[in-house]
């Protein structure tokens, strides 16, 4: 039974580009479009345009390409389906992504990805609407959008039983946010955002214990933050809180539970890549399945190991 269906269509215009690998520009100049000759510019608020689980909003500079490789194993603890016999989840591939972002603007970047959940494949876009400086803008702010369809087989998408017509469109989501941070200090940055996901196709499900129905919308806020040791490695942390009744006090039971994804990880600039080992309760690398689907919590050891690896390319010389 489905509960509705409708298409929000996002149109992303990648540039072509010739490559060509420009390994002698420094990282942070290359990575960071806010940082420019002005005098008032502040030092960059993020070492990436991605926390953990959550968009920063820094953008890529123009004539630049980051690509990002994400991998996230099974959860650590035993009564979480870890422990000893798949070595703390060492055995286990929860989700591995890729991703590439180019930038086009100063403020612009767009990009996609792809990740092993669901086989989703996304576009995205960020723009940044205000960069903080010293003197006048006390915060940046950023908005971000993505459109993903996963591919997978229609015996895997849809359940035993499925009769209805199965079109290409109930296999697209969508997510979009708007995010708000500043840089405190030589030490802090804080970052808070807000946005809503959206799934095209669901089934109708209730939660026995509220009576509250599952929906195609959902609303969420989130935050992250920084905190520098020194002037290349940080430790870093992220969450999303869903704003859905449906998830509220729902029986847990065989990864059946909604929990809030909760991240912490330890990032480290090596010259020419940013490193970051994390751990998280989302078992996804994709907004799109991190935002409704996270049914493993830290009390009962279902957090998982994870690790990124970002490196950014000049397009042209």
């Amino acid at each position: 039974m489905k509960i509705s269906r409708y298409s929000l269509f996002i149109s992303l215009a990648l540039l072509s580009v010739s490559f060509a690998a420009n390994s002698q520009d420094d990282l942070l100049k290359l990575v960071d479009s806010s940082k420019s000759n002005e005098t008032k510019a502040i030092p960059t608020t993020w070492k990436d345009t991605r926390l953990i689980n959550i968009q920063t909003t820094k953008t890529v500079a123009p004539g630049v390409m980051e690509f990002f490789i994400l991998h996230r194993f099974g959860n650590v603890g035993g009564a979480s389906g870890g422990g000893i016999h798949t070595l703390g989840g060492f055995d286990i591939g929860s989700d591995i992504q890729f991703s590439f972002q180019f930038g086009i603007t100063k403020n612009l970047e767009v990009g996609f990805s792809r990740s092993k959940q669901l086989e989703m494949i996304d576009l995205d876009a960020k723009y940044k609407l205000l960069t903080q400086n010293s003197t006048g803008m006390p915060i940046s702010l950023a908005v971000y959008g993505d459109a993903g369809i996963t591919p997978v087989l229609n015996s895997t998408f849809y359940p035993s039983g499925y009769t209805e017509k199965e079109l290409t469109i109930d296999r697209l989501s969508y997510f979009g946010e708007l995010m708000i941070d500043r840089r405190f200090g030589n030490h802090f940055s804080l970052e808070v955002l807000g946005g809503m996901q959206h799934r095209n196709y669901l089934f109708a499900s209730t939660n026995p214990n509220n009576g509250a129905g599952e929906t195609n919308n959902l609303p969420f806020v989130g935050g992250g933050a920084r905190i520098m040791f020194n002037k290349h490695s940080s430790l870093v942390f992220d969450a999303y809180y869903l704003l859905s009744k449906y998830r509220t006090n729902y029986p847990v039971s065989n990864g059946s539970g909604y929990f809030m994804p909760i991240s912490v990880g330890y990032e480290v600039e090596t010259g020419g890549h940013v490193f970051e080992v994390n751990f998280s309760n989302a078992a996804y690398l994709d907004e799109n399945n991190i935002i409704p689907s996270t049914h493993d919590t830290w009390t009962m050891g279902g957090f998982k190991l994870g690790f990124s690896i970002s490196r950014v390319f000049g397009l042209h010389k």
